[in-house]
Parts: C-alpha cells; structure tokens; sequence
C-alpha cells in the first residue's frame, strides 16, 4: 500500500472500532500524545484522557459512523485528513438516538516503525 492507502486503513479502524464497541481498537490508531479537540468541549491529550472520554460512551451506546474524504494528502512523515463525518448512537438502556454531523480534520505521524496514529482529530459541528 502507499502513505494514502495506510493513513485511509488507520482512519477506517477507528470508525469501525467505534462502531463496534472496540475501544482498545480505537486507540491503538493514536499516537501516545493525540489531542482532540471537539466543539464545545474541553481539549483531550493523551491515551488515557481519550480511553477515559470514549470508555463510557461505548458503555452506554452504540455508534454507526460515516466519513467523507474530501481531501488527503502525506506531506513526507505527516498526513491531512479533512472530510465530513455522520454519526447516530443509540442508548443501549432506553433505545433512543441521538447523533450529529460536521467537518472533521485529522492529522496522522508516520512512526518509526512504519505504522500512521492519529495526533490531531479536531471538528466542528453542522
């Protein structure tokens, strides 16, 4: 595979991780220091800080996730991800959903070893 084919590979993982309740999946597409920065809520650093924000949320609910690539590109050991993401959970207790939509950029390091994490995931909403 090339840069774009491995950083869409890693991009996918999470989504699917998530959908399907994998938190050590998710994770694992993230570089030790990631930061998030989602709209309207305090900035997350670190593995632990995301495992701590997302282990709840896929305690309580499940996600169907979708993106829309509308552009990509490596830049040597950096990638750019920036598209348009969907995603409806519903509360496993009550059954009700919920969900949003909005632009999402993401940015990936290529590691030592080869393998594209996660360092920047920052969105703002519809």
């Amino acid at each position: 595979m090339n840069d774009i084919e491995d950083v869409k590979a890693v991009l996918n993982k999470w989504l699917t991780s998530l959908d399907s309740g994998n938190l050590e999946g998710m994770l694992e597409t993230c570089d030790e220091n990631v930061v998030v920065a989602n709209e309207g809520q305090p900035t997350t650093i670190g593995i632990k800080a995301i495992a701590d924000k997302y282990a709840p949320r896929i305690e309580a609910a499940t996600f169907n996730s979708t993106f829309d690539i509308q552009h990509i590109a490596a830049y040597g050991d950096f990638a750019l991800v920036v598209g348009h993401f969907g995603v409806e959970s519903t509360n496993k207790a009550t059954g009700d959903k919920s969900g949003g939509s909005g632009r999402l950029a993401i940015n990936y390091r290529r590691h030592n070893d080869g393998s594209w994490k996660m360092i920047l995931d920052m969105d703002n909403n519809d």
